[in-house]
């Protein structure tokens, strides 16, 4: 199909408690063992796909960069960190942030955090589906945004 666009839309791996971290931040709270274990299974997963994003967008925060460091070493994309995906902007802003990256490409990754992921995933698709950490969605899209494909990963 010409002009096909394909969005993943990923939420970070599990992070540790900040006090386990041994941080007071939110923003600085890291990947637990799990969460790398996780991250990776999510990467290889993406590759099995054949998926290359141009670039895989993600959240500032520490779990997002983490994650989305482990997806773009599995499948060689570059990390661009993105203050949209921070979880703290409405929803439908997120939405029109990522389809407006999404015009420049056609493949697009984006690391973010629930229940932001969650809920941009509802407007693009009209479904209903919780992200647990590390879960990921692949959205093929037309050149009208209209949802032609979902796949969901966990």
């Amino acid at each position: 199909m010409p002009n096909q666009k394909t969005l993943i839309l990923i939420r970070h791996a599990n992070a540790l408690p900040g006090y386990a971290a041994g941080v007071n931040s939110d923003a600085l709270r890291p990947l637990s063992p799990e969460g790398q274990q996780k991250a990776e299974k999510t990467a290889g997963q993406l590759a099995k796909l054949v998926l290359k994003p141009a670039k895989i967008l993600t959240s500032p925060l520490l779990r997002a960069v983490q994650t989305a460091q482990v997806i773009s070493n599995a499948l060689k994309s570059p990390v661009e960190k993105a203050d949209e995906l921070n979880g703290f902007l409405p929803d439908k802003e997120v939405v029109e942030f990522l389809l407006s990256q999404l015009e420049q490409t056609n493949v697009l990754a984006a690391v973010g955090h629930n229940p932001n992921i969650s809920c941009v995933y509802h407007l693009l698709t009209k479904q209903v589906r919780p992200f647990s950490a590390g879960d990921f969605a692949v959205l093929t899209l037309d050149e009208k945004n209209t949802l032609q494909q979902v796949m969901f990963g966990e």
